[in-house]
């Protein structure tokens, strides 16, 4: 992955900017073809992105997040309560992927709807990339890519990722970040691979804690130069990178959890249920 010189890591700055897909501002990620723990390679080895092919029709396993009210079904959605990770990996074309400190498990200390939610925890303090992280592989050329994050403590960090959207297997796109400087409420934030920095300013609006925010990305994924990425939180626009090209076809991979290289306190965690794909119209 591309880095960005906001992240204050030399360890960063010293990353080759032609990386594959990954979470972070940096780094690659490695599947392989189990449905259990995917392995990353180490932040400076590189990493191939694996996995089922994303140009397999949208759809698949899914659990029982529907849409929200006036919005289309959900391609795909997952809501935990199966208690593992089969709504993500069952068909073959989810990633579960934790690099460096990180850790996925379901967990049922707090949940949106029913008994179980993903709890995504790394202790990121010395430079190096953590990730903790779900994702799916989807074609789909204008979509909402949504899911409810529960952030229990207050963060300070320059950039902690907490949604992904990547041009199929190997080109990093867009990040979303959390983005909470010393003193500072934390804001959502995004971030261009393509341009190797931030597009937006942080959200006017700040990011909640102690309570369950609903995040979604509409994304129209073309060379033309109709593409356009625009975040609500809580069902309001609050970043939007403008109509661009924003990636080479409709292959997306969507990716769901935290990733950082400096995030306090250590360890940090997050909360993720009723995470869903669908198509949308992108204005």
């Amino acid at each position: 992955m591309k880095g960005h010189a906001g992240l204050a890591s030399a360890a960063l700055l010293a990353l080759s900017c032609e990386r594959y897909v990954a979470v972070g501002h940096a780094d690659g990620l490695v599947s392989d073809a189990d449905l259990g723990e995917q392995v990353g390679e180490p932040a400076r080895g590189g990493g191939g992105a694996g996995g089922t092919s994303a140009q397999q029709p949208p759809g698949g396993a899914g659990g029982g997040a529907g849409g929200e009210e006036g919005e289309p079904s959900p391609l795909w959605s997952a809501d935990q309560e199966t208690a593992d990770f089969e709504q993500w990996l069952a068909d073959g074309r989810g990633r579960r992927f934790a690099e460096g400190s990180g850790s996925v498990e379901i967990s049922e200390e707090l949940a949106r709807s029913g008994k179980h939610a993903i709890e995504a925890t790394i202790a990121a303090t010395n430079g190096e990339l953590h990730q903790a992280v779900m994702g799916r592989d989807v074609s789909l050329a204008e979509g909402r890519y949504s899911a409810w994050y529960y952030v229990p403590i207050m963060p300070q960090t320059v950039a902690a990722v907490i949604m992904k959207l990547s041009n199929g297997a190997v080109v990093d796109r867009y990040d979303i970040d959390l983005q909470a400087s010393e003193g500072d409420e934390p804001r959502l934030r995004l971030y261009e691979h393509e341009s190797r920095g931030f597009l937006t300013a942080p959200a006017i609006t700040p990011f909640p804690i102690g309570q369950w925010v609903h995040v979604e990305a509409l994304y129209r994924s073309t060379p033309e130069a109709d593409g356009r990425v625009v975040v609500l939180q809580d069902g309001e626009p609050v970043l939007d990178s403008g109509a661009r090209p924003t990636a080479l076809d409709a292959q997306v991979v969507f990716f769901c959890g935290i990733s950082s290289y400096d995030v306090r306190p250590a360890p940090f965690r997050l909360f993720i249920d009723d995470v869903s794909i669908a198509p949308a119209s992108v204005p």
